[in-house]
């Protein structure tokens, strides 16, 4: 909502500025009445209404801007004329005359009313529709009685009620988080799915931001995220999102999607947010990952190692495969007997038997391996 400002007296006096600022200082402040003006998506660009008013001998009077909109009609055509004789069906019309007569005779009314469009200029029958008309009696400046109509397309409302049922219905039942966002990036609006997770009823989540749910580093990205969406319309698919669920130190995985809305007038008037948790396609999807990565490892192995009947060879070969593929650093140390060809080497059963490093890798360190074998000690 705007606010008009409040307006000074006219004066001479330099001081006025100074009054203007502390009048639209107090008319601001928490708490007093003021004037205010609906800005473009407010309810009446939803529905459909018009008003005019009817003079003592039952012909329009008065046309507002509303009624030239809704019916075409505009106000130097629509003054003079005969309501009745212009948006009722010849078959209704004693009927509408009987109503006016009344209305002109003081009594207030309300009802729904069959109307048609009056037809075009090209001799086009008019459109037919329904509207609701309160009539209101009052009178001319001379004193004769009079009326003040409004009237509300009744297809819009009928239209608006479907609209929200089906709205209530799909952000209601919807599996998904479901929140709508305003362009403060405060919750209007959370779903009984949002509420499930985090706590609470759906009204329990008005007013709050995304700093209410996430570690600081992540609602700062998801919230400049929310303004970029804001800003530019762009929508976001399948955005991951982490952070923790009340009551528990697990870390969460939810995949997001971000899209603006707009009223009907297309004025940007928030984000829709629909939120669902990955955590298990998550874990899922790193085991079959890690599946895949040790599958493709014995496949290079079976196709790499074992070529050669020297061992010295065989041990290179596993180390290229191993590393950095499974690991950063790996050896191969072998008896030095089995080097020598011994079938059992000595010390194999009480751990003293010399070991000798064939082979090293290493894909965090360029310490080259020294060649001729080292000698590695076992035992304790």
């Amino acid at each position: 909502m705007s606010e008009i400002p409040a307006k000074a007296t006219e004066s001479e006096d330099p001081s006025d500025g100074a009054r203007a600022g502390t009048a639209e200082t107090a008319a601001a402040a928490p708490g007093d009445a003021m004037w205010q003006s609906s800005p473009p998506g407010s309810i009446y660009d939803y529905i459909k209404v018009a008003s005019f008013s009817i003079g003592a001998g039952g012909l329009v009077d008065q046309w507002s801007l509303r009624a030239e909109q809704i019916f075409g009609i505009p106000a130097e055509r629509a003054v003079g004329m005969d309501p009745i004789e212009a948006f009722i069906d010849s078959d209704l019309r004693e009927r509408g005359q009987r109503k006016m007569a009344e209305i002109l005779d003081g009594r207030e009314w309300t009802g729904v009313v069959p109307f048609r469009m009056p037809d075009t200029a090209d001799g086009e029958r008019g459109e037919e529709g329904i509207a609701e008309v309160y009539v209101m009696p009052t009178r001319t400046a001379e004193g004769e009685n009079a009326a003040v109509c409004i009237v509300v397309d009744v297809r819009t409302l009928r239209s608006i009620e479907t609209d929200l049922a089906a709205s209530q219905s799909i952000f209601g039942q919807s599996p998904f988080g479901f929140l709508l966002i305003d362009t403060d990036l405060r919750i209007r609006r959370a779903n009984v799915r949002f509420s499930s997770i985090f706590g609470g009823t759906p009204d329990d989540h008005r007013g709050k931001g995304v700093h209410d749910y996430l570690p600081r580093s992540e609602a700062e990205r998801v919230a400049a995220t929310l303004r970029r969406v804001l800003e530019t319309g762009n929508s976001i698919t399948d955005m991951h999102v982490t952070g923790f669920v009340p009551g528990s130190e697990e870390r969460r995985h939810w995949s997001i999607n971000l899209y603006r809305v707009h009223s009907g007038t297309g004025r940007p008037i928030g984000i829709a947010w629909l939120g669902l948790d990955i955590t298990a396609r998550r874990a899922a999807a790193r085991e079959a990952a890690a599946a895949r990565r040790n599958l493709a490892l014995l496949n290079e192995a079976g196709a790499r190692i074992g070529n050669s009947l020297d061992l010295e060879t065989t041990a290179r070969e596993l180390l290229d495969v191993v590393v950095p593929g499974f690991c950063d650093l790996a050896t191969v140390d072998l008896y030095q007997g089995l080097l020598a060809g011994d079938e059992r080497p000595p010390g194999l059963s009480d751990g003293s038997a010399e070991l000798r490093r064939v082979a090293f890798a290493s894909a965090v360190s360029d310490a080259p391996f020294v060649g001729g074998g080292v000698p590695v000690a076992v035992g304790a």
